[in-house]
């Protein structure tokens, strides 16, 4: 069994690996965690192709009430046969379990001490350690980190095989010679899922970003191996940073060379350049005018009014775009009010240009005023 610790928004995670690995057994779920049954895929490979899954590993026992002394047991029989004869390096994250996990390490720690070996255990104030400690204390190489699950019934035990990138994640977000932050940035984690919602197959399939900006969702379709990426955009200042980041992206990489084309276009009359039908859009529309406060409902009805107006007609294209049975995977805005995120209402606009709506997810941070909501769309 393969548990999955999900990232900070659990239900766009949980549809991200499911299109990823397609049906599975669950055999249990939390708000922070999924484990599955016949999990046939690579680790590290499913670790780098998921943007919304913080942790990956395998289910070493499971306990039907909480043993604090079986449990230390179990950790410790893995701990052990960390590899060398240094320091033994260990930490412990809990997911849902009330009990305090230092009381747990010092009896791992004094079972370990048996031995021989130095033996230190990997603490955070937070009941789980993040991907960076986990990283920096060099855990998954020395003697591992060891997660608690508890569901309504079971405890479960597991150890984590491999943790997210962040380093590489952040050097793609910032580290990118060409960032626009006034036209609004779309984390490339968020773009990576967003990719992957969509279902569609690197290898053979024309994917499309209407909408382009700086590019981020192209280079991680680039990144994934997509071959063949059209991205257009009507501002000649973003097919600019467009080229510039994925040129910068396949140097820093070592990308192969892919079949890319970029060209400054009204996504409106985009399918009168376009010749062919593409397999899959994937794109982030405009999301409105900066915001610096909270809008009151009327500022936010006129505003989503005057905003599917604006995107009506490239909908409509795109669906002209798009090949029979294909999916388009949109980010829309959500703007914030006293009563909360409110989607602007495309979904008429969706029905009369045949688009099915799959799937709709929100995506937002807690200081933002403008979110986004992630639609998945099929042409029939």
């Amino acid at each position: 069994m393969t548990f999955f610790i999900l990232g900070s928004h659990p239900a766009l995670s949980l549809a991200e690996i499911t299109a990823v690995l397609g049906e599975k057994t669950v055999v249990a779920q939390t708000p922070e965690v999924l484990v599955l049954d016949e999990v046939t895929e690579d680790a590290a490979v499913l670790q780098e192709r998921l943007g919304g899954t913080v942790k990956i590993g395998g289910i070493l026992g499971e306990m039907a009430h909480w043993n604090e002394e079986e449990a230390a047991d179990l950790i410790a029989s893995f701990a052990r046969e960390a590899s060398g004869t240094s320091k033994i390096r260990f930490g412990i994250s809990a997911y849902g379990l009330g009990s305090d996990t230092r009381l747990l390490g010092k009896a791992v720690k004094a079972r370990l001490k048996e031995t021989g070996r130095s033996v230190r255990f990997v603490t955070s104030k937070e009941p789980a350690l993040s991907s960076v400690i986990v990283t920096e204390n060099d855990l998954l190489a020395s003697g591992g980190e060891y997660v608690l699950i508890q569901t309504r019934d079971t405890v479960w035990i597991g150890q984590t095989q491999t943790v997210q990138d962040f380093k590489a994640w952040s050097q793609r977000d910032y580290g990118r010679p060409s960032r626009d932050a006034k036209s609004g940035m779309l984390p490339p984690k968020l773009a990576r899922m967003m990719v992957n919602l969509s279902g569609a197959d690197p290898k053979g399939q024309t994917l499309l970003d209407p909408f382009c900006g700086s590019g981020t969702i192209l280079a991680e379709a680039m990144l994934m191996g997509f071959h063949t990426l059209i991205g257009s955009d009507i501002s000649q200042k973003a097919i600019d940073d467009t080229k510039q980041n994925l040129d910068w992206l396949a140097k820093h990489a070592h990308l192969a060379e892919s079949n890319l084309s970029l060209l400054v276009h009204d996504v409106r009359t985009l399918d009168e350049v376009l010749p062919e039908p593409v397999d899959v859009i994937v794109t982030e529309t405009y999301l409105g005018k900066p915001r610096t406060r909270l809008l009151t409902p009327r500022e936010s009805e006129q505003q989503s009014r005057e905003l599917v107006a604006l995107l009506q007609p490239a909908v409509e294209t795109l669906a002209r775009l798009l090949k029979s049975g294909g999916v388009c995977v949109m980010a829309i805005p959500l703007f914030k009010t006293k009563n909360g995120f409110k989607p602007i209402g495309l979904e008429p606009v969706f029905a009369r240009a045949s688009f099915g709506v799959e799937g709709s997810f929100t995506y937002f941070r807690q200081d933002q005023i403008v979110g986004r909501q992630i639609c998945v769309l099929r042409k029939p």
